[in-house]
């Protein structure tokens, strides 16, 4: 389904980029977007050539300019992957991941506020103020327990592998759809 432009009957909608210092639109962006999002988990340099290949399907590319225009769509698509894989990952095989309680818990007696745990985690699950704290406990990876090899106080805790089983197992129950 293409997208009618605004002055253009027919023509996808074009989508207006800052590259390199000028506003320049991009015919056909969203269908770019979504050709790169068919291979949201391949490699950086495998999408770029997606991108690349589509920008210039879509649009005239200087070929003194396509870094530039790879860069700026780049951009854009970096932040659309960000937001898809934060999508995906609501769900953990079909069971939203609110209902599973997997993610770290912190023992403030044996914490030294060192920052490791903080410092260790990109998923943004701790923040500090004075002592870390759990605050994004859905981000956390199901059965990751990273942060807490970083811990030298053994101040973070998890639940068993055994326990994550039982749990997943009792949720199976509850969303039938999950394969087994």
């Amino acid at each position: 389904m293409s997208i009618v432009g605004p002055c253009c009957p027919g023509k996808p909608c074009a989508k207006k980029l800052l590259i390199d210092g000028q506003y320049i639109g991009i015919a056909g962006y969203d269908e770019i977007i979504a050709k790169a999002m068919e291979r949201i988990d391949a490699s950086d340099e495998e999408q770029r050539t997606v991108l690349l290949h589509e920008l210039k399907m879509h649009n005239y590319v200087p070929e003194s300019m396509e870094r530039q225009y790879l860069g700026a769509v780049w951009e854009e698509f970096r932040k659309l992957r960000a937001q898809k894989k934060e999508q995906i990952e609501e769900n953990y095989h079909g069971v939203p991941r609110e209902e599973i309680q997997w993610f770290p818990r912190i023992d403030y007696e044996r914490c030294n506020s060192c920052q490791k745990c903080v410092m260790f985690c990109k998923r943004g699950i701790f923040t500090f103020d004075e002592t870390p704290k759990v605050t994004n406990p859905y981000r956390c990876v199901v059965s990751c327990t990273g942060c807490k090899s970083q811990c030298q106080e053994d101040a973070i805790s998890f639940p068993s592998l055994v326990e994550l089983r039982d749990m997943l197992k009792e949720l199976r129950k509850k969303y039938p759809q999950v394969s087994r």
